[in-house]
């Protein structure tokens, strides 16, 4: 079976590209697959040669070979937007799109709620990476629910420690290393992380990883609050497991999070793991015990200061990540969606 993935780029700074690449990472010898990259920006070009995957960028390729490659595959996998309407050039072929959030900017425009109704309608499956996710969509577009399907994301759980970080007790003049992976872009809400930690004590750091365009803004909000000296700022990094392995908890602060792909990993890596209260994140996390509304860096800072105040809330915390951890494998992840493809083209 031929399948086509089309996805914006493959920056390291964003969940969806490292979806795709977790996904074709691993492939039945039935499948060929191809990438296209609607942007030259491919930071995995190592990673795709590895596993034998092909990858175009749509702006160098001439009229006739995107002709040929949209009439290339038996299915048409579309992530995000604009990726998934160019996927719909792709005429008579089957088309499979991935839902990774629970709502979108389109949402907020009823004028385009007609060109919404023509891509729900011309999509034969749209797999949601969580239950709330299908919940937000049926609720947006209710009238192609029975197209609708779960498929959770799933993490490279042998990448990790999975083990506890069991302590005995802290010590007096311990640091403690608060840190967030993410995007610096509207989605999160690192905003009230940093003012989180205007609440906390001088032995509390703060470690964010990743990078976007509201770095100088919140490098700024982090001055103005006097906790610059506390907050470090890593950019892109490629070694996600050893940056966890540093920090002592970790917090997933978003406004919208679909699924929280990095949650897995700090839970598979035996951290603590606190997130914000929106749909999608508070399924994979599952415990109220470790969520916080959205905006509220007091009741944020609170939460950090009950597990790190109290050593059996720590250990208990870390062994909750573990067992959760454990229902998100890579391989139930890239079973599920192989699945899907084998009923869209059963003949191939």
């Amino acid at each position: 079976m031929k399948i086509l993935h089309i996805i914006n780029d493959l920056s390291k700074n964003g969940g969806a590209q490292r979806f795709l690449i977790d996904l074709v990472s691993h492939y039945d010898p039935h499948f060929e697959i191809k990438v296209l990259i609607l942007s030259d920006e491919n930071e995995y070009q190592a990673e795709l040669k590895e596993c034998g995957v092909q990858y175009l960028s749509w702006k160098s390729l001439t009229f006739q070979q995107k002709w040929n490659l949209l009439r290339w595959p038996d299915l048409v996998h579309g992530h995000l937007y604009p990726s998934i309407y160019l996927a719909l050039l792709a005429i008579g072929k089957k088309r499979l799109q991935t839902e990774h959030n629970t709502t979108n900017r389109r949402r907020d425009y009823p004028m385009l709620k007609f060109m919404e109704y023509w891509l729900y309608k011309s999509f034969d499956m749209t797999i949601c990476i969580t239950g709330r996710v299908q919940e937000e969509l049926i609720r947006f577009m209710p009238r192609y629910q029975s197209k609708y399907s779960v498929v959770y994301n799933g993490v490279e759980l042998s990448k990790f420690t999975m083990q506890p970080k069991i302590r005995s007790a802290f010590a007096k003049d311990k640091v403690f290393k608060i840190g967030m992976a993410g995007r610096l872009h509207n989605y999160k809400d690192h905003e009230s992380l940093l003012r989180a930690m205007q609440s906390l004590p001088q032995n509390y750091e703060l470690h964010l990883a990743g990078g976007g365009p509201k770095q100088e803004e919140l490098q700024a909000l982090a001055t103005s609050l006097g906790i610059e000296q506390r907050v470090h700022w890593y950019g892109v990094i490629s070694d996600i497991p050893n940056f966890l392995n540093s920090l002592d908890v970790y917090v997933q602060s978003s406004l919208v999070e679909g699924f929280g792909l990095a949650s897995v990993e700090a839970m598979a890596s035996g951290l603590p793991v606190l997130g914000s209260d929106v749909p999608g994140l508070d399924e994979v996390i599952g415990d109220s015990r470790y969520l916080f509304p959205t905006g509220s860096p007091t009741l944020l800072a609170d939460k950090i200061l009950t597990i790190t105040n109290d050593i059996d809330t720590y250990n208990e915390a870390s062994r909750y990540s573990v067992e959760r951890a454990s229902l998100y494998t890579i391989d139930k992840f890239r079973e599920g969606y192989y699945a899907a493809y084998a009923q869209l083209c059963p003949e191939k």
